[in-house]
């Protein structure tokens, strides 16, 4: 039986939809409360779970004055991650937050520095890391898995992963701000990388914009990253497509590993030029991203059991994001001891 920890959501609308949906008694929440600008976003989030006017607020001081609760998560504007995440641990509060973890480097270094410094428990919800699709490339990239993988060929000596999200945003919303797409968004592809393949080397990077982009700043990436133990990564990410897609490549000297948006797929190398083998379905894991991701800060709070998306490992992934944001604004390579 889990512990049942009391939950304040903060940002209940649109993306804050989620938490509202599982933190329930039976995953170890009790939500006391809700904050929220929008009185329509708290209306619909008190039809939800039945919460009267009195726990909800439109400020997370007084929310969290009001409600004293055990953790927090936070699913609002990326720009507010960082000042929200410090009103929570400076009364000792855990925090969840939604990624990006900052806007900037500069802010996510000073942000752990300041949660390491109040002794604070900090995770941010990576939750791709937890879907069936990266389930299947973390067990054939690194031979580890659950039960649901337990079939999934292994890829012997990787050299080389494509990585590409096409993604259909023509509204920008909050991602108004320099990169916005590489600290919202390019930040969840990091997280998976650095999961399945440990630290980074260096990165070469381009950002670019289509000229009737409705993004005032570059909404698309490319990069090749090369990581520390030699695996070079193809890297493709895109707010101005019209058509969304995803598509995950990984060769070894044994076979190749796609995984797509609804299928996943295996093929033997072949040994004679332009030869095929036989492609090998792999059924995708069903899973739910949000669910694991919140097991594993439940786990955090209770028992002390620091996950692969605290704030503290986390930065490793802002790294990456600085690391890219850098070469394609210097138009150079950037390696990984550069930031120190």
């Amino acid at each position: 039986m889990r512990k049942i920890l009391k939950v304040l959501l903060v940002g209940v609308g649109n993306r804050g939809r989620w938490p509202l949906e599982r933190c329930r008694p039976d995953t170890g929440w009790e939500i006391v409360g809700l904050v929220d600008k929008e009185e329509r976003h708290l209306e619909a989030a008190r039809a939800r779970t039945g919460l009267g006017a009195g726990v909800c607020f439109n400020d997370i001081e007084r929310a969290l004055e009001a409600t004293r609760p055990d953790a927090v998560i936070l699913c609002t504007p990326t720009v507010t991650h960082a000042p929200f995440t410090k009103a929570a641990i400076r009364r000792g509060v855990p925090v969840l937050t939604e990624k990006g973890m900052a806007t900037c480097w500069d802010e996510a270094r000073e942000l752990v520095d300041f949660v390491r410094a109040h002794g604070g428990i900090f995770a941010v919800a990576q939750n791709y890391r937890y879907d069936g699709k990266s389930a299947v490339a973390r067990a054939a990239l690194r031979g580890e898995g659950a039960s649901d993988t337990a079939g999934v060929p292994r890829l012997d000596r990787p050299f080389l992963v494509d990585y590409v999200q096409h993604r259909v945003r023509p509204v920008p919303n909050t991602l108004i701000y320099p990169f916005a797409s590489v600290w919202d968004m390019s930040c969840h592809h990091f997280d998976n990388l650095l999961d399945w393949l440990g630290p980074v080397a260096e990165v070469s990077a381009h950002a670019y914009r289509a000229s009737w982009s409705p993004y005032e700043h570059p909404a698309n990436t490319s990069a090749f990253l090369r990581f520390a133990n030699g695996v070079a990564v193809n890297y493709l990410h895109t707010h101005d497509a019209g058509r969304g897609s995803l598509r995950i490549e990984a060769h070894g000297c044994n076979g190749t590993l796609v995984v797509r948006d609804d299928r996943a797929e295996f093929s033997a190398r072949p040994t004679e030029n332009f030869g095929e083998r036989p492609i090998e379905r792999i059924a995708l894991p069903e899973r739910d991203s949000e669910a694991g991701a919140l097991a594993d800060f439940h786990a955090y709070v209770s028992q002390g059991i620091e996950p692969g998306i605290s704030g503290y490992k986390n930065l490793e992934t802002m790294a990456l994001c600085e690391l890219t944001v850098r070469s394609a604004t210097l138009g150079r390579t950037v390696r990984r001891e550069e930031l120190g």
